[in-house]
């Protein structure tokens, strides 16, 4: 194995000889050592140190000097150390940061927005892995932050050099655990079991005595957790299920936590409404809209202009015209009483004052109306509420006989959900669940030979939810829908002309004058939000996480370099004692790599 060393610009010098590399990354450390003779002295600060193809190495950050044992030492961020010094910062005006996609595009959006992009990059590859709108915690390490976000796609961070650059990629994690799980004839280990971690979480929020926030979360047997919505993305208070409605476990077997939060954040949520509510016309400013930058701002009222008068003004039979009428969603200078006259030939402005001549109605001389047209232009570039509002765009059919365009459709995905309890149609639909294969993804349950279930087994199987996502944008396909309102055709001999002569005759509820009054814009659907308050979801999440801590909490130390298989960071792994029957299962969180010219021993830590 060649430990190449490379100068500051990635140029090689050499290859490492007699040297011992001491190097460690996943859940801390992340950096490295490589001691040498001092007479062999190579590299400076910035230089680079790797293996081709391989996940080891890093940036040399410090030099040691050792006469008494003559001998040098390099040491320096590991490429998982480069990412964890970086922090993932929500952009200006928003609450977090949010990824979405396919899980290599994503990182090579990160790689991006963290200014590595000179020494990094992602896999071109289609993993097949999606990131569903994954929200980082705030201020949060790269390495960190990537690595939960890969987990929550039951995925793992891969690293190797190629090419002079260091080159991230998902993976689906390996659960060896499903059916390799160690024993005390194989490996030498360690478990303490907690068969009792806590499974009901009180959590108390804002307020005090009896108008303080309260939820109540519960988990059963297995650690599954109950639910505590009636919507798979609460967005609001009523969202919630309050009350101990969720208990699963009773008496001594229940153990109960407090999650005393006074000062838990409320969360702004915003809901697109389509229908208008009932209060618009008062409270229009009470919701929001979307700016071109997608950040929400309160609806602003609109000026009046005009008020209707209610009783004749003192002054109407002199300045009549300084008044009023209403026609359309226009207000029009009152004229004096009218003569409507017959134009035989089509006038010069009819193309854009068409509004301002009349038909013949019966006794009545009603504003000409436009033309209503639907055309569809063509998108070019990607519009920037793609991801969320794709159906409201536009793209064109044909089947040889008829044409049309017809709303973008979404793409059909899937996500899989652990089953932690056996579900009640198990023994005759098992083949509709679905189970992990060895090596990535997921197939449907076989029965067994007899044409049976499986035995069921907790945290094993899974039920498989489908979900949208938009199509890929593809420039020049999309379009959207313009609506415009133009002339109606000329026709000689139907149309007026009004001409004013005197003050018409007073009607009450007719005529308006002049006002700085505002009210609310004309309503739109689907353009303004109704904002709603949260003050669960924090709390919530912090009773989640606290909860699968606990049950992930069983403390396992094993020797995994006894065994030949070598393992990642993220990586899943189990054991059993056939004395006690305890199990264990845990997640691969520290790999320890050391290197003594050619000998290479790896060790690893557990969760």
């Amino acid at each position: 194995m060649d430990l190449i060393y490379a100068d500051e610009n990635r140029i090689d010098q050499g290859v490492m000889d007699a040297y011992e590399l001491d190097m460690a990354y996943g859940s801390d450390e992340n950096n490295f050592t490589c001691t040498i003779d001092r007479e062999s002295h190579c590299c400076t600060e910035g230089f680079f140190l790797y293996v081709e193809g391989e996940e080891y190495g890093g940036i040399v950050d410090k030099v040691k000097v050792n006469t008494e044992k003559d001998e040098i030492t390099y040491s320096g961020r590991t490429w998982h150390g480069i990412l964890e010094k970086k922090i993932i910062c929500p952009e200006d005006g928003q609450d977090y940061a949010v990824f979405d996609g396919e899980a290599n595009k994503v990182l090579q959006t990160i790689i991006d927005r963290i200014d590595l992009g000179d020494l990094f990059e992602a896999s071109t590859e289609d993993t097949g892995i999606q990131i569903q709108a994954f929200q980082m915690d705030r201020y949060i390490d790269a390495y960190t932050g990537i690595c939960k976000m890969l987990k929550d796609a039951d995925a793992k961070l891969n690293i190797i050099w190629k090419n002079k650059k260091v080159v991230l990629s998902a993976q689906l994690r390996q659960d060896y655990s499903q059916d390799e799980e160690f024993n005390t004839a194989q490996v030498d280990f360690t478990i303490e079991k907690n068969y009792r971690p806590v499974n009901h979480i009180i959590c108390l929020g804002q307020g005090d005595l009896k108008n303080r926030a309260v939820i109540h979360l519960f988990c059963d047997e297995n650690g599954g957790i109950q639910p505590y919505a009636m919507k798979d993305i609460p967005l609001q208070d009523s969202d919630y299920i309050l009350g101990t409605s969720r208990k699963v476990m009773d008496g001594e077997d229940e153990v109960v936590e407090i999650l005393d939060y006074p000062n838990a954040e409320i969360t702004e949520n915003y809901i697109l409404m389509s229908t208008q509510p009932s209060d618009w016309k008062k409270n229009s400013t009470a919701y929001f809209f979307q700016d071109d930058k997608d950040k929400f701002k309160e609806v602003e009222e609109v000026e009046v202009g005009y008020k209707l008068q209610k009783i004749q003004p003192y002054d109407w039979a002199v300045n009549f015209s300084e008044y009023y009428v209403k026609s359309g969603n226009t207000y029009k200078n009152v004229e004096g009483q009218t003569v409507m006259q017959l134009q035989t030939s089509q006038p010069s402005d009819w193309g854009t004052k068409y509004e301002d001549y009349f038909t013949k109605n019966g006794s009545s001389y009603p504003s000409v109306k436009g033309v209503e047209k639907t055309t569809y232009r063509k998108q070019a570039k990607k519009p920037s509420d793609w991801s969320k509002n794709y159906k409201n765009y536009f793209e064109f059919y044909s089947d040889g006989v008829t044409s049309k365009y017809q709303n973008v459709s979404g793409i059909t995905k899937y996500r899989y959900v652990l089953q932690t309890r056996k579900p009640t149609d198990w023994a005759d639909s098992c083949t509709s669940y679905y189970k992990k294969k060895k090596k990535g993804g997921y197939e449907n349950v076989s029965k067994t030979k007899k044409k049976k279930a499986p035995a069921w087994r907790a945290k094993t199987y899974y039920t498989r939810i489908s979900y949208e996502v938009p199509p890929a944008w593809k420039a020049n396909h999309y379009y959207t829908e313009v609506n415009t309102v133009s002339a109606p055709a000329w026709s000689a001999n139907k149309y007026y002309t009004q001409n004013d002569n005197v003050a018409p005759s007073w009607s009450q509820n007719k005529y308006y004058s002049e006002t700085d009054e505002t009210v609310a814009p004309a309503w739109t659907a689907n353009k303004y939000f109704k904002m709603v308050t949260d003050q669960y979801a924090v709390m919530v999440q912090s009773a989640v996480e606290r909860i699968e801590e606990a049950h992930q909490a069983d403390d396992m130390k094993i020797a995994l370099e006894e065994t030949e298989q070598v393992y990642d960071v993220g990586d899943i792994v189990g054991t059993s004692e056939e004395t006690t029957g305890i199990t264990a299962v845990q997640e691969v969180c520290k790999k320890i790599i050391k290197i003594n010219n050619d000998d290479v021993t790896i060790t690893y830590e557990v969760n």
